[in-house]
């Protein structure tokens, strides 16, 4: 099986050239549990998206729960729980009575084929600037050229400080919806490895393991802690 992740820290990123985050130490935890040493790669999220809707035997974390990927992939977790957040810079004293109104007040940006994008797409969003990766998105907002930045409360003080900017520079204007993060299986993944991953992934929650790797990265959040298999049912 092949293992894919992304530049999102800190659930997933790399240091030195090597994978790490709350979500990669939970994989490896579980590959550990197995007895497995494949390679993570981090790669751009669409690439990883593109293999994972396209190959059998890969697995893309950490992936976010939507009624659209439950048709693409099989979903196992929680690995962990946030909020999506339309962002402003502290300074911009928008205030936004609903969703919609985003829509009259400059571009927002996201990063490419990732939830942020689909989501404000379903909603009818066509006033999106698509960056490669988040890290692009924040620049742009940081430096006024989108007034929006749409990304998770897990994620954007981590990108902020890897930029060098304190996270008082943005503010959110509005928290969007709920972010179910999960381990994403590709169609033609045998149905035993997602079982074995499925009760890994227990066993590592049951046990404390999963809360103090959660708490190291995400001090003060409560880990979710059950564990669950939706989407395409594998065979």
């Amino acid at each position: 099986m092949q293992l894919f992740t992304e530049e999102w820290p800190p659930i997933t990123f790399s240091r030195e050239g090597k994978p790490t985050g709350l979500a990669v130490e939970v994989v490896q935890a579980i590959q550990k549990r197995l007895g497995q040493q494949q390679d993570i790669q981090v790669v751009p999220w669409a690439r990883g998206y593109r293999m994972a809707t396209s190959v059998p035997d890969v697995m893309l974390f950490t992936t976010t729960r939507t009624a659209e990927r439950e048709q693409l992939f099989t979903l196992v977790g929680p690995v962990a729980l946030g909020i999506n957040n339309l962002y402003v810079r502290q300074a911009d004293t928008l205030q936004l009575r609903a969703l919609d109104d985003a829509k009259l007040h400059g571009l927002i940006g996201v990063y490419k084929d990732t939830v942020f994008q689909q989501f404000l797409e379903r909603q009818g969003f066509d006033n999106l600037d698509i960056s490669p990766d988040p890290q692009s998105a924040a620049r742009k907002l940081l430096a006024g050229r989108v007034r929006f930045w749409f990304d998770s409360n897990l994620t954007a003080p981590a990108i902020l400080k890897g930029l060098h900017v304190p996270t008082t520079a943005i503010r959110s204007v509005m928290a969007v919806e709920e972010n179910n993060l999960y381990l994403a299986f590709s169609k033609g993944t045998p149905a035993a490895t997602i079982e074995s991953w499925r009760a890994s992934l227990l066993a590592l929650k049951q046990s404390g393991e999963f809360t103090r790797i959660y708490q190291r990265w995400l001090p003060g959040e409560l880990p979710p802690m059950k564990v669950e298999v939706i989407g395409i049912m594998p065979h």
